[in-house]
């Protein structure tokens, strides 16, 4: 569930930055575009913790 949210979140957050940075440079807004790309972030964020994971790999 948490990983949910913080694909929502990331959805969000992404849409609001995509918006303010086509304004600000004087592109097109890309809806879809813009999703993709805050989604794959999303993802990589929830899974960038269990790669990271040092406990399971140091303790013997």
């Amino acid at each position: 569930m948490k990983n949910i949210i913080v694909v929502i979140w990331a959805l969000i957050l992404g849409q609001l930055v995509g918006y303010i940075g086509s304004a600000v440079t004087s592109r097109p807004y890309s809806v879809i575009s813009v999703a993709i790309v805050s989604a794959i972030f999303g993802v990589i964020v929830c899974i960038l913790p269990h790669v990271l994971d040092t406990k399971s790999a140091t303790s013997k």
